[in-house]
């Protein structure tokens, strides 16, 4: 279903006042339809209309691997595609708008829309120009609100943690995000336990709301009791202590937690059982797309400190997408708003003497748009091919660092919300054991009919990624080309596991379900990534070692933003990395 990507009238135009896209040119009629529906490329899912409502959409993957896959080449005014897997192929023309923008932002998801509201803020009359290759805008804080699903639900971004920062504080309050009022209430983080749990044979059922009243009826014996006992009062302990999110904000003294996995620190460390490792895996793979062993201490510490500390989470129907729809709002209410082009994909940056050009794919059409300063707020994974032509042998191997998971997300609408009452759920149940997924959130847990057991509702399924890091891309080889009905039998099977003693039957009570697919949406951490692992003479970790720091540093007239500058797949990091690109871009300004 086609859509504005936000309902405030936001969306695709010509650029405006008097910028004219120069006429002449010819369509990119050799690319079949198929390239852009999924075609060869993206097997039978491709074509599923129940895979493309959100998430990255094949016409996004196609044109992307055009970049990732080497198929281009640029002169001066043509583009030439070589042959692939879409069978699409030619030489064509570049077309060349007349006029320019002070600043390009590449990407509209929420570090770009962070980096054009800070922007704004010092420079009221900046022309800015934002290109999202999807349709829509959010990128990560995405949603889908159409029929039949009963009110918007989150296709990936699922809420954020209260401010750590006062400059994070004054932003939400700029864009009318109340995040005390919309903290989430309890019970928010239920787990079912069976014989697919860590360290259980048989089966248990749920304990509910288990950071908090649950805790203490965890089922096992007392001294594994102990051992989560005080694995959670050490998150909660260095969470007050100084980690924050962006990581960069936080006490230098924790830093050498990004040396070593969360398992590492709580079994070493913490000397607590590998189990409870084993347990805060659910929570890591959907948090980071990777094992409590494969991320680092330091980002899922941070994380999990918000989890455990009550009112500390916020949300709203539709997860992050409201907040991306708010800073839009806002945008929109600027002395100069940005201009926005949607379904438009950056595939180069030329740096010229006076900033860059940006040669972008859009509607069947390659174009070049001036700015004086780009920031480029596309994820890790397109940032580095959009300046391996501009990098150093430095910058290109710091970027090798980069590792992000697939992930993929499902909507499933209940006809009635009853059997989670009957069974006292609140608003996030995770589990081991799943196929493809291992945590649901309920869509309108925040709003006022969350008591109604007779209304419909929706469940946002949550998949994870345990691949190692060398096997990420087989992984999103498998994300692409799972069949629809593979997944469909993945929830059919959970959700009668999960419903056990609730009065639920799949084929009766589920209405719906639609697939979001992420291939490279969460950017896993590893240790030695937040900070690096070049220590100073006195032995602390040098943080302008840090692989981010160094493949992201200004470029020229380019800065960067994205969650992976500030090392985690958070929207504070995002809105962070936003900010750091606007101050960046400011000062390397013209004046």
């Amino acid at each position: 279903m086609a859509r504005a990507p936000f309902p405030d009238g936001i969306a695709r135009r010509d650029f405006l006042n008097g910028l004219l896209i120069a006429a002449g040119g010819a369509v990119l009629r050799s690319v079949p339809a198929r390239a852009f529906a999924g075609g060869t490329c993206d097997g039978p899912i491709g074509l599923d209309p129940r895979a493309l409502r959100g998430g990255n959409l094949p016409s996004v993957f196609a044109v992307s691997h055009w970049l990732r896959d080497g198929r281009l080449t640029f002169e001066k005014g043509s583009v030439s595609l070589a042959p692939g897997c879409d069978e699409s192929a030619g030489t064509f023309p570049v077309l060349d708008a007349n006029g320019s923008f002070d600043a390009i932002i590449i990407g509209g998801g929420l570090s770009g829309l962070s980096a054009a509201h800070h922007l704004l803020r010092e420079r009221p009359r900046a022309r800015l120009l934002i290109l999202e290759a999807a349709p829509v805008l959010g990128g990560n804080a995405g949603r889908d609100d159409a029929p039949p699903l009963p009110g918007p639900a989150s296709t990936a971004g699922a809420y954020g943690a209260a401010p750590s920062a006062d400059w994070l504080a004054q932003f939400y309050r700029a864009i009318d995000v109340d995040w005390l009022a919309q903290s989430v209430p309890g019970p928010e983080s239920s787990f079912y336990f069976d014989e697919f749990a860590p360290g259980l044979g048989g089966a248990r059922g749920w304990n509910i709301d288990t950071f908090e009243r649950g805790a203490a009826h965890l089922p096992y014996d007392t001294r594994l009791r102990e051992d989560f006992a005080r694995a959670f009062a050490a998150i909660r302990a260095l969470g007050e202590k100084g980690l924050a999110d962006p990581a960069d904000e936080s006490d230098p003294a924790l830093d050498d937690l990004s040396s070593v996995s969360l398992a590492q620190h709580l079994e070493t460390t913490l000397g607590c059982d590998a189990i409870v490792s084993r347990f805060f895996t659910a929570y890591t793979l959907t948090a980071f797309g990777g094992t409590a062993a494969q991320v680092n201490a330091h980002s899922a510490i941070t994380f999990l400190s918000s989890e455990l500390t009550r009112g500390s989470v916020f949300t709203y129907p539709g997860g992050t997408s409201e907040i991306a729809r708010r800073i839009s709002r806002r945008l929109a209410q600027s002395e100069t708003p940005p201009h926005f082009e949607t379904n438009a994909t950056a595939l180069r940056i030329e740096v010229t003497a006076r900033g860059a050009n940006v040669v972008y794919f859009q509607d069947g059409r390659f174009h070049r748009i001036f700015g004086e300063r780009t920031i480029l707020a596309a994820p890790a994974q397109s940032a580095r091919h959009l300046v391996a032509h501009l990098s150093d042998a430095a910058r290109k191997a710091a970027w090798t660092q980069f590792h992000a998971a697939p992930l993929v997300t499902a909507n499933v609408v209940l006809r009635h919300a009853a059997p989670l009452a009957q069974l006292g759920l609140g608003y996030s149940q995770s589990w081991w054991g799943g196929r493809h997924f291992v945590n649901y959130i309920v869509a309108d847990w925040m709003s006022d009919t969350r008591a109604d057991p007779q209304r419909q509702t929706t469940l946002t399924f949550y998949g994870g990624c345990d691949a190692p890091l060398d096997a990420l891309a087989e992984a999103r080889m498998k994300l692409m080309h799972t069949p629809f009905s593979d997944y469909e039998d993945s929830l059919r099977a959970d959700l009668s596991r999960l419903m056990r003693g609730a009065d639920f039957d799949f084929d009766r009570d589920v209405r719906a379900l639609f697939l979001y697919r992420w291939g490279h949406s969460m950017l896993r951490p590893p240790p030695n990534f937040l900070f690096g692992a070049t220590r100073d003479a006195s032995g602390k970790l040098d943080r302008a070692q840090a692989p981010r720091r160094i493949a992201c540093a200004p470029l020229g007239p380019i800065v960067f933003a994205g969650q992976h500058v500030e090392g985690a797949p958070s929207i504070e990091s995002a809105i962070g990395s936003g900010r750091r690109a606007a101050l960046q871009a400011l000062e390397t300004a013209p004046r």
